[in-house]
């Protein structure tokens, strides 16, 4: 006999409105894996209206992912929050829709484009040793989070545009401080029970539609700018250099992409682009200085690999920085940047003997699962280590570790991302040693769309 939703536990919370008066948004994520705690690995909670299906079993988890995108459909609410603001891309399309958005979106960041581009990354990873370096000599304390998304910023609209934004040395705003808007009021949407800002615009919906406005203007002007080079050259037609080209390229040739599919797909890449990989790189800082004799290690690995040079250089290389490696898995198992992801089935199904209904919510939170010892090894401690293939840790469960997701959706700039990571860090612990200023029982986790941390201040010394 499979269990259906009702017979599951969960917080009772109030009539008809559920739990809806103790959820706390920006802690959201935690709220989930508390109630873990109480009532187990699946439990149903409701809030507002919505009713919930909460899973943290990993083998759930695993079938959820690899039967997308025919089985399982992100939750309808979500594309269509996503789609008023004018984000329709391979995030949120499904069924054949996502397929060809997929395929462009993986070409455009696949290894062979990260190769021929990898040249110019190295000018941005100097750009912000420059940077790091006149900060060490006059003592400077520092938000590192702003330049890890200023450097990000910088790398994905080069990579996956052929735009050189520079957002490192830019003075004044930014289009990355526009960005932030963005994630925060896109999460908050998404989860409101009831649309308020359709009814009243407040000042915060002012800002994020002023905001939404000049990207949407920017983009306008790289579709311009793309298109006039793609006339200019047009050998790029057959091989374009960058994702916009390719986009631009397959909508002229009847791909079935309308402008604002087009639009969609640029903004998709640059907010996830950008906000992924810089916050679990500051996260990767927040956890290196609570635990400062891996800062050494780090260090023993740069200084053999890197002998004399600052930096590296030698695509090639990047398989060497194990240790590095290890550190970025590890803080992507403890820091999960995407902790939550929400599913709706497309057909009755019952998974592991739990029985899911068509249509309903299921909402999976895999932290939880890749803490507990039953699945890695003292799996609160911080131990990269547990990474490498000479590890002698005897539990370490992958289906409890999905920080790029699974299944056919795996994420297409996963590599993108390891590459930027083994980049910023390797330079930064071969020059730099790095000290936190803020109390680390002050720094918060924030869920926004992304699971961020509160602003922290850092301070650089020059290594010998």
């Amino acid at each position: 006999m499979s269990i259906k939703f009702k017979e599951l536990p969960g917080p009772k919370g109030v009539p008809f409105l559920g739990s809806l008066f103790d959820v706390d948004y920006p802690n959201l994520h935690n709220q989930f894996q508390e109630y873990a705690d109480e009532f187990g690995e699946v439990y149903r909670m409701r809030i507002g209206i919505l009713d919930l299906a909460v899973v943290g079993h990993p083998k759930i988890i695993q079938y959820i992912l690899k039967e997308r995108p025919d089985g399982f459909i992100r939750m309808k609410k979500l594309d269509k929050v996503l789609r008023a603001e004018g984000v329709h891309g391979a995030f949120n399309a499904e069924g054949e829709d996502w397929r060809t958005h997929r395929k462009l979106v993986a070409k455009g960041l696949d290894i062979k484009h990260q190769q021929a581009f990898f040249d110019r990354m190295l000018i941005s990873v100097d750009r912000l040793y420059k940077k790091w370096k006149r900060a060490a000599e006059s003592g400077e304390v520092f938000n590192i989070q702003d330049d890890f998304m200023r450097f990000t910023t910088d790398i994905t609209t080069s990579l996956a545009f052929g735009i050189e934004m520079n957002s490192l040395e830019e003075k004044g705003g930014s289009v990355q401080e526009h960005m932030d808007k963005i994630f925060p009021m896109l999460f908050k949407r998404i989860n409101d029970p009831i649309q308020w800002h359709k009814l009243y615009r407040n000042k915060t919906d002012r800002e994020f539609d002023k905001s939404l406005k000049v990207l949407d203007e920017l983009i306008d002007q790289w579709i311009a700018d793309g298109r006039k080079r793609l006339e200019e050259q047009p050998e790029l037609k057959e091989n374009p250099s960058n994702f916009l080209e390719a986009v631009l390229v397959e909508s002229e040739n009847g791909g079935g992409f309308s402008n604002d599919e087009v639009k969609g797909n640029l903004m998709t890449v640059l907010l996830a682009g950008e906000d992924t990989t810089a916050h679990t790189l500051t996260w990767a800082i927040y956890l290196l200085t609570k635990h400062a004799d891996y800062q050494q290690k780090i260090q023993a690995e740069v200084d053999k690999l890197l002998q004399n040079e600052a930096k590296i250089s030698d695509f090639n290389s990047l398989a060497n920085y194990k240790f590095i490696e290890g550190v970025a898995y590890e803080t992507m198992r403890l820091k999960p940047v995407a902790p939550v992801m929400l599913f709706e089935p497309l057909s009755d199904v019952v998974v592991e003997g739990y029985e899911f209904k068509k249509g309903s919510r299921i909402l999976m939170h895999w932290r939880h699962a890749a803490t507990k010892d039953e699945n890695f090894s003292e799996g609160k401690r911080f131990y990269p280590e547990r990474w490498l293939k000479e590890s002698k840790c005897p539990v370490h469960n992958m289906d409890a570790y999905i920080p790029f997701g699974g299944g056919p959706r795996f994420c297409p700039g996963r590599n993108l991302a390891m590459l930027e990571m083994k980049l910023v860090l390797s330079m930064l612990f071969k020059n730099f040693e790095v000290e936190m200023v803020t109390p680390h029982e002050d720094i918060k986790e924030i869920m926004a769309f992304v699971m961020k941390s509160s602003d922290f201040n850092v301070r650089l010394k020059n290594r010998g």
